[in-house]
């Protein structure tokens, strides 16, 4: 039996748009090194925590906090890595048949639509910001808008990727 590989969205997308300037390289390196940063920083404070706890039965609640607060701007990290490297869903078995202009026609209006929902979703987020903002929480006051901030570093990050592409689009 013959075994069917689909391809990736960054295979199908390579013809054409993975000439990456390098300012997208520079980008990626700053972003993918900011979230190792904070993912070891993240994973040291839970691990303190967790030993705190239970070798020693003095726990670090403040971490919670911290963590939590800090996971919205690893996720905002996270995807925004994704759409750089052009790794984020795609339905390949429609993509890959596409060739040429109708492919370079597909990548800008993908492109364009995406940045119109990052807008929206970021206009609410900041909406929502100043609602929800200035709350604080119980045990370091930290501010909400921390962790609420990091869904605009996620639409700010996925605008920057998704015009990367439109920039980078057509290099014939």
């Amino acid at each position: 039996m013959n075994e069917v590989v689909a391809p990736t969205p960054s295979e199908i997308l390579r013809e054409d748009i993975t000439r990456h300037s390098k300012l997208r390289s520079m980008f990626t390196w700053l972003v993918e090194t900011a979230a190792i940063m904070l993912l070891i920083f993240l994973v040291g404070l839970v691990l303190a925590n967790s030993l705190g706890r239970y070798l020693f039965s003095m726990p670090l609640p403040w971490t919670e906090e911290v963590v939590t607060a800090l996971l919205m701007w690893l996720g905002a990290l996270g995807i925004t890595i994704g759409a750089l490297k052009n790794e984020l869903i795609s339905c390949a078995i429609w993509t890959r048949r596409l060739t040429g202009l109708s492919s370079y026609a597909l990548v800008i209006f993908q492109s364009v639509f995406s940045i119109a929902v990052v807008v929206v979703i970021g206009v609410l987020a900041w909406r929502y910001l100043g609602i929800f903002g200035s709350d604080r929480t119980p045990i370091l006051g930290i501010s909400k808008g921390v962790a609420i901030s990091g869904i605009l570093a996620t639409c700010v990050g996925l605008g920057i990727a998704f015009a990367f592409n439109i920039i980078e689009g057509r290099k014939n």
